[in-house]
C-alpha cells in the first residue's frame, strides 16, 4: 500500500457552556467528532475519518464518480 497524505483543514467549535469541542474537517463536513478538549477532539476526529473510510472500503461503498482511498492524515 502506498502512503498518501491528505491535507485537511480542521474546524473546532468550543461549547461555551461545557467547554468541550465539536470538530470536523472543512473538506469532510458530514464527519463530526467531539472531545472534552481540543487534543481529544482531534484524536477522535482522525479516528472517525479513518473508521468511515475503512467501513466504506470494506462494504463496497460505491457511488458514481466517487473514488474512496485510505489516507494517512498529517495534522499541523
Amino acid at each position: 500500500m502506498t502512503d498518501n497524505n491528505l491535507q485537511l483543514t480542521g474546524i473546532f467549535v468550543q461549547d461555551p457552556n461545557d467547554k468541550g469541542f465539536t470538530a470536523f474537517f472543512a473538506q469532510l463536513p458530514n464527519i463530526i467528532a467531539e472531545g472534552d478538549n481540543e487534543e481529544e477532539a482531534t484524536k477522535n476526529l482522525i479516528q472517525t475519518v479513518q473508521t468511515v473510510f475503512e467501513h466504506q472500503k470494506n462494504n463496497g461503498f460505491q457511488q458514481p464518480n466517487v473514488i474512496t482511498k485510505q489516507f494517512n492524515l498529517s495534522i499541523a
